[in-house]
């Protein structure tokens, strides 16, 4: 039987995780893809579980659908600047 995380063990894994990702990010020489992917593929798996996290400690404290609407318009905005970045800024 599985217990659910209490919100201190969310926050400090998604803390931990950004710590860490920061690290790797220092530790990966640039100049080698093959270092780059692996710390691409690291990167991306742990900030999915930390974004689980977030997103449940959010449920928690009845803010999730105000925390969604706020990542849709991020999302949206960063959509947007990428569009404009691909036409030469006419999006």
């Amino acid at each position: 039987m599985s217990k659910e995380p209490t919100n201190p063990e969310l926050i400090a894994s998604a803390s931990s995780i950004a710590l860490t990702g920061r690290r790797l990010i220092d530790s990966t020489d640039r100049t080698s893809f093959r270092d780059v992917g692996e710390a691409l593929d690291a990167l991306h798996e742990h900030l999915g579980v930390a974004g689980g996290a977030l997103l449940i400690l959010a449920r928690r404290l009845g803010c999730e659908a105000e925390v969604e609407r706020m990542l849709k318009e991020g999302q949206d905005r960063v959509t947007a600047f990428r569009a404009g970045m691909g036409m030469g800024g006419k999006a």
